[in-house]
């Protein structure tokens, strides 16, 4: 997710842009769409690797979504790392736990994405529900193509195996949602478009965000993801959308922060 992922290029995007403006029968549909918590708070701060101390949080206004673990999936295994930093938080925030997916890309380790790995991560995913105050969970994993029907199986699978009601969102490359909808029969409650770190495509999402439009994938029609040092000044936020925000700050969020946001 914070790691600079960078989609297939700016061609590609560009493209999609134009065919989606231009020629919106073009574009595969979908019918699955954002499912709106009205429990969730508005704005859900993130909270990575790091000591986090976010008692100071209203929380009836925010939430926090803090990585619990990482996974990287090499050969037919997985590596645990779980969240070695502490988090503080207030009584009864509303608390998502994010498990991070990555794979190992050397090639006598690429991952096997057998069923054996999918059950395990569906059972370390279980576990984060155990934490303290957590209500939701959250997937972030910046697949490649050939990884994508992996994605989907492990999303379903994980659906069926969560507790009813719970939701269940994941992160989304901003390219994916203004005209890659290969994730979009996901059984996920939303797909939270992550436009900061955009690497290449940066400069075309921001123009097509400044000019007022909307993302064109349903499922990411719920939220903005973005940076508090990358704020989006040209852009025009859809109403009633919550807000994600990622804070790079080493020494973690303050409360002077929040009045940083938009």
């Amino acid at each position: 997710m914070f790691s600079n992922a960078k989609s297939a290029g700016v061609l590609l995007l560009l493209i999609l842009l134009l065919c989606g403006c231009l020629f919106p029968a073009c574009r595969l549909g979908s019918g699955n769409q954002v499912k709106i918590n009205n429990e969730m708070p508005g704005t859900i701060l993130w909270a990575w690797e790091r000591g986090e101390d976010l008692r100071f949080l209203d929380t009836r206004r925010f939430g926090v979504a803090f990585l619990a673990q990482t996974l990287v999936l090499e050969r037919d295994e997985i590596v645990f790392r779980p969240r070695r930093q502490p988090l503080e938080l207030a009584p009864n925030t509303y608390a998502i736990a994010v498990t991070r997916i990555e794979t190992n890309k050397e090639k006598n380790k690429r991952p096997a994405l057998s069923d054996k790995q999918k059950n395990k991560i569906i059972s370390l995913i279980k576990r984060t529900m155990d934490l303290p105050d957590v209500r939701a969970v959250q997937i972030d994993f910046d697949v490649m193509a050939s990884e994508r029907n992996f994605y989907k199986s492990l999303a379903r699978d994980l659906r069926k195996n969560l507790p009813e009601n719970t939701p269940l969102t994941i992160t989304a490359l901003a390219s994916w949602c203004v005209g890659d909808p290969w994730f979009n029969e996901m059984p996920v409650d939303e797909a939270v478009p992550m436009a900061f770190r955009m690497g290449a495509d940066d400069k075309a999402i921001r123009d097509f965000l400044a000019k007022e439009n909307d993302w064109r994938e349903p499922l990411c029609k719920g939220s903005y993801g973005i940076a508090l040092d990358e704020p989006l000044l040209e852009t025009k936020f859809k109403p009633n959308r919550r807000l994600f925000i990622f804070n790079s700050d080493a020494k973690g969020w303050k409360a002077e922060d929040l009045e940083r946001l938009p």
